[in-house]
């Protein structure tokens, strides 16, 4: 006889940062569990992130896809989907500015939200005939960004965020170009605009939370800011 699944599992509702579409999802359960245990043992990053995405897509009850979603999207609804299966507060360590001491700190991930307030305009006006239209990349897109230079990196990235090009009269989309045409078409942008897109790539939204405790050791008084999933736990 099979043995009976003695479990209820819950359902929860949570809005997807980049686009506020409300979707349901459920706790993970021991075999998601296990997936991001053995990750985490490897140590290997990619494969982490990798589990995560596992998680996020065994666990989400509404249909999405997870191809589309941000890293910030990623960020907050594995945050979301882990307060909701092994409790909502999150141990870490912070280090005192003053003393170096490291403090312990129980952190309320219910209360993680991504930052939104300095959202920029996606469009930018490069000359009198064509304006650019910017995106942002998606969380497997940015998996990939994994040169030991932060110049090739934020390229990468550059790369990842141009969406299409528009003149009057016609519109290029970059996913149907070459890598190395993208490349020869950001080589050719003036220092002016190339920096209009590092400005938007610098303000892409982040999973972020203000913390403020007073050291253990020497009583400073610490203000600082958890920034991606990597702080939160």
């Amino acid at each position: 006889m099979a043995l009976p699944k003695i479990n209820e599992v819950p359902k929860y509702f949570l809005e997807i940062p980049s686009t506020d579409e409300k979707v349901a999802y459920r706790p993970f359960l021991t075999k998601e569990q296990k997936i991001l245990l053995i990750a985490m043992e490897s140590q290997d990053q990619n494969n982490i992130l990798n589990s995560i995405t596992d998680i996020i897509q065994a666990c989400m009850i509404s249909d999405i896809n997870i191809k589309q979603l941000t890293t910030f999207d990623v960020e907050y609804i594995f945050t979301q989907i882990r307060a909701k299966s092994v409790g909502e507060n999150s141990k870490i360590g912070m280090t005192c500015t003053e003393c170096q001491e490291t403090n312990e700190l129980n952190i309320n991930l219910a209360e993680i939200k991504v930052n939104k307030e300095n959202i920029l305009s996606n469009i930018i006006k490069l000359n009198d005939t064509y304006t650019l239209k910017l995106k942002y990349p998606n969380y497997l897109f940015t998996l990939k960004a994994t040169a030991d230079s932060f110049t090739e990196n934020m390229l990468y990235l550059i790369s990842g965020c141009l969406d299409t090009l528009n003149t009057e009269e016609e519109q290029i989309a970059f996913r149907d170009e070459t890598d190395a045409d993208i490349m020869d078409f950001i080589d050719s942008l003036t220092t002016v605009q190339f920096e209009e897109i590092v400005i938007f790539v610098n303000a892409i939204p982040k999973l972020e939370h203000k913390v403020e405790f007073v050291c253990t050791k020497c009583q400073h008084e610490n203000h600082g800011t958890l920034r991606g999933i990597n702080d939160f736990f």
